[in-house]
């Protein structure tokens, strides 16, 4: 269910060409609320014509593809209303708060300028949530780190858990010392990992265990993320660590 947020308020937008009164709107942000990837939602905004002359509108400007927006009528008499109805598509991979806009554009007479930014909200969720977020870690050449990260159920059915992989990158710096020298860096895949698993059901209501453990060999970083595929998507942990030649 779409959820209005400033809903009551009428909100006045200025031109700053002309310094008058242009464009009022029911509200200048909105809200989704929950959606799934995949899913596809609209609300609409309402726009007033504050001007004392005729407001020529453009066509609504989405801030990415995964947005569509459409306006019914662009010619408004002072007085006269027009509404713009957003679409959100929420694309596999998104995942978390996603915030979008769409800016309005017109003109009064010769003065042509943005009236407004209409802005949307969506909170991605997915079959599971992962804890306790970005799984971040320090360690010196040739220590075993193990990262633990429990997968909790977020739907109504069993979620079967398979071919979790991991995507990291380590950036190796071979120089002496613990600096890190950005310039120095050699990028390569890192793969001296293992990945375990206690539970591949989970069931509704229920959590299990993932532990990875890495075992890192040369100075540097290492980043990327646990990519867990579920139904509609990828839930992607991510990776951010730092390895040491030596302990300081």
């Amino acid at each position: 269910m779409l959820r209005f947020i400033l809903a009551a308020v009428l909100v006045l937008v200025f031109s700053p060409h002309a310094g008058a009164q242009v464009l009022r709107v029911d509200a200048m942000e909105k809200s989704f609320g929950e959606m799934r990837p995949l899913d596809r939602q609209h609300l609409t905004f309402v726009l007033y014509n504050e001007a004392s002359d005729t407001l020529h509108l453009d066509a609504p400007r989405p801030s990415c593809g995964c947005t569509a927006s459409m306006l019914d009528h662009s010619i408004l008499a002072p007085g006269d209303s027009a509404t713009v109805s957003v679409e959100f598509h929420a694309t596999p991979g998104m995942i978390g708060s996603v915030n979008k806009s769409v800016s309005m554009y017109g003109r009064v007479g010769l003065s042509h300028s943005r009236l407004a930014v209409l802005r949307v909200h969506a909170e991605i969720v997915t079959d599971l949530k992962y804890e306790p977020g970005a799984l971040r870690f320090s360690a010196v050449a040739g220590d075993t780190v193990r990262l633990d990260v429990t997968l909790r159920s977020n739907t109504d059915h069993p979620v079967r858990l398979e071919n979790i992989t991991a995507a990291l990158t380590a950036y190796i710096d071979t120089t002496e010392g613990n600096t890190y020298h950005v310039d120095r860096i050699e990028a390569q895949a890192f793969s001296d990992l293992r990945i375990d698993l206690a539970h591949d059901v989970v069931e509704v209501g229920d959590s299990t265990r993932l532990l990875i453990t890495l075992y890192p060999k040369q100075k540097g970083q290492i980043n990327g993320s646990i990519q867990v595929p579920l139904r509609d998507t990828v839930l992607r942990i991510p990776v951010i660590g730092a390895v040491l030649r030596q302990r300081e």
